[in-house]
């Protein structure tokens, strides 16, 4: 586990105070939020255990090029909003800012009061998840687009940071309060070795079972819908490697806990039981020259949690199959393959 951490000090103007109560003598003289952008994440150590060799170094670079922007302690803007306390918790003042910069310090002030504050980074760029329902600090929400016919969805293009924190501002007193940031999406890589390989003339991959919704009060998440992630391609040059990725939202829990969280500081965050049956899946498509296509389900039993990358390292059967290095993943094989009737698989 490997922590970043940077200090972003948010504030607005002190003409902040009129947008709520124009009382001015209702606010303190000075106070500041300290939000601490806290990235726990397993990424260096999940790709050093299955990537260590040198062979598998071409492959390496190229997986920690296309994830550093998502696995970030950089935070391009974040959102703040300020809710009363109590119910209905409606929003009492919020604003937004581009920060670019991984600190930098301004002052707030809000009226003597008590709130509840939701915070939100990395939101302003995301080309497939939106803040949802921000009026009311319970309905506060990050929220994937709706999937398209084929229920196909693209993979989150940044990484989402999340907060809440009780805040009751006294008056007369100069008071700081921290915020710290947790990561809400996850991310997962398939490493295909081509070692042996049969010919083939197509190969798409998607992933399955995770979250589409995210409750920023309650750091939850919702399962709604199931759509496919559509996987990235990562150009790996001169490598008998390949590598394909999805960003998005974490899977379900093992029972019998299976609400989802995001994860907190605790001694190693990304270690948990098995589940009985499958929580997440990658689909793997393989066209052999033939035109036939083999479709392999590659089911994991352990949650991908927020934060976390899980890689899979498959090699390709002479049926077109995707067989796993790794034993605990289990593999369903469909030879033969044809489009169904609900969906439309972009191969």
């Amino acid at each position: 586990m490997k922590k970043f951490l940077g200090i972003l000090a948010i504030a607005v103007a002190s003409t902040a105070c009129c947008l709520v109560d124009e009382n001015f003598s209702n606010c303190p003289d000075d106070y500041s939020i300290d939000y601490e952008m806290r990235l726990i994440t397993n990424v260096q150590t999940e790709i050093n255990t299955v990537l260590g060799l040198d062979a598998n170094i071409k492959v390496s670079a190229a997986l920690r090029q296309y994830l550093k922007d998502i696995f970030s302690d950089f935070a391009h803007d974040v959102d703040l909003s300020f809710y009363d306390y109590n119910e209905p918790r409606p929003v009492l003042q919020h604003f937004s800012d581009i920060i670019d910069a991984n600190q930098t310090s301004y002052t707030l002030h809000l009226p003597v009061h008590e709130y509840m504050h939701l915070a939100v980074a990395n939101i302003a760029d995301n080309h497939l998840v939106d803040l949802d329902s921000e009026q009311a600090c319970g309905t506060s929400r990050l929220v994937q687009e709706f999937p398209s016919e084929n229920n196909v969805i693209a993979s989150h293009n940044t990484g989402l940071f999340t907060a809440r924190l009780p805040m009751r501002i006294l008056e007369g007193v100069n008071q700081d309060f921290l915020v710290r940031l947790y990561m809400a999406n996850c991310a997962t890589a398939l490493v295909i070795d081509y070692t042996g390989a049969p010919e083939i003339s197509g190969f798409s991959a998607f992933t399955t079972g995770f979250a589409d919704s995210f409750n920023i009060a309650d750091s939850t998440y919702t399962f709604n819908r199931n759509p496919l992630v559509k996987a990235d391609h990562v150009d790996v040059e001169d490598s008998i490697e390949d590598c394909y990725v999805t960003v998005q939202f974490p899977s379900k829990e093992p029972e019998p806990k299976p609400e989802t969280k995001v994860v907190v500081e605790t001694v190693d965050p990304f270690i948990a039981p098995n589940a009985d049956e499958a929580l997440w899946e990658w689909q793997v498509y393989i066209t052999l020259p033939g035109g036939s296509v083999t479709l392999t389900r590659l089911g994991l039993v352990q949650p991908l949690r927020a934060g976390q990358l899980k890689i899979i390292r498959i090699h390709i059967g002479a049926d077109g199959s995707a067989i796993p290095f790794d034993p605990s993943v289990a593999a369903s094989v469909q030879l033969d393959w044809h489009q169904g009737s609900d969906y439309d698989i972009p191969l």
